[in-house]
C-alpha cells in the first residue's frame, strides 16, 4: 500500500514538471513572438521607405534632369522636400568631381521606436547627358 502511494506521488510531481516546462515553454514562444512583430514592422517601414525615394528619384528622372534643372525647379546644390504620410523625403541634387557628373540623393526619415530611421537612395548621372539631352542640330 504504502509503494502504491509512493508512485502516486511521483506521477503527480511529473504532472506538475511537465506544467511547468510547457509554460516556460509557451512564454519563451510568445516572446520569440511579439519580437517577431516588431522586426517585421520595421521591414515594412524600411521598404516603405524605399519605394518611396525610388518613386522619387523615377519622377524626376522621368521629367529630365536638364528640364528640371533649366525650369529651375530642380537647381544642383539645392534641395526639395516633401512628406507622405510619417516619411519625410528630402531630395538634394549637386554637382560631383568638378561638374562631370550630377549626383542626386533621395533621403526618407521616418520615427520608428523613438528613434529616427533614415534610408539613402542615391544616383549619378554624366552632365554630359543632363545638358545634351532632348538638343537638336
Amino acid at each position: 500500500m504504502r509503494q502504491a502511494n509512493r508512485q502516486r506521488g511521483y506521477v503527480l510531481m511529473d504532472v506538475l514538471m511537465a506544467l511547468f516546462l510547457f509554460s516556460v515553454g509557451f512564454a519563451t514562444i510568445a516572446s520569440l513572438h511579439v519580437a517577431a512583430l516588431r522586426e517585421a514592422r520595421q521591414v515594412l517601414s524600411i521598404n516603405q521607405a524605399a519605394n518611396l525615394a525610388r518613386n522619387q528619384m523615377e519622377t524626376w528622372t522621368a521629367n529630365g534632369w536638364r528640364e528640371n534643372i533649366h525650369s529651375g525647379v530642380c537647381l544642383p546644390g539645392g534641395r526639395i522636400q516633401g512628406q507622405e504620410e510619417m516619411f519625410v523625403w528630402t531630395l538634394e541634387v549637386d554637382w560631383e568631381e568638378e561638374n562631370v557628373l550630377l549626383r542626386v540623393t533621395c533621403a526618407v526619415e521616418w520615427p520608428e521606436g523613438g528613434e529616427c530611421k533614415l534610408f539613402i537612395l542615391e544616383s549619378y548621372y554624366d552632365a554630359y547627358e543632363v545638358y545634351s539631352a532632348g538638343e537638336e542640330g
